[in-house]
């Protein structure tokens, strides 16, 4: 499965998730399928948005890509087959991609839940100053 991480930003309420990044192996993004569904209740890391590494590429997950399975809570779905769609003129390239970006309003909004409580800031981690 893939490598959740997420990114935090310093907002009026404190330190927030902002994105969540899916990090596969290669090979791993199995673009054959119609969908993939991700827990957003696994293991992540955490990281604060300047440490985004500039040359991570990806795809960046749409509000209009996330699914919602009703017998999967706390699960988002992504529509790998909606991705493949509109990066088509990309299609070779795509099964390289080992990175996917997703905005964690639009995961809420799908959900229609607040799924940061899922992703507090650890204490065990000092932002910067």
């Amino acid at each position: 499965m893939a490598k959740l991480t997420v990114f935090y930003d310093y907002h009026e309420e404190g330190i927030v998730p902002i994105l969540l990044s899916l990090r596969f192996r290669p090979n791993e993004l199995d673009f054959s399928k119609n969908s993939l569904y991700v827990p957003l209740g696994a293991p992540f890391q955490q990281l604060n948005m300047e440490e985004i590494n500039e040359f991570d590429a990806g795809i960046t997950v749409l509000l209009e890509d996330l699914i919602v399975h009703p017998g999967r809570p706390h699960t988002i779905g992504i529509s790998l087959s909606s991705l493949k769609l509109r990066h088509a003129t990309h299609l070779e390239g795509l099964f390289d991609i080992q990175q996917l970006w997703l905005r964690m309003n639009d995961i809420e909004e799908v959900l229609q839940m607040e799924v940061r409580t899922l992703y507090p800031w650890s204490d065990s981690r000092k932002p910067p100053k």
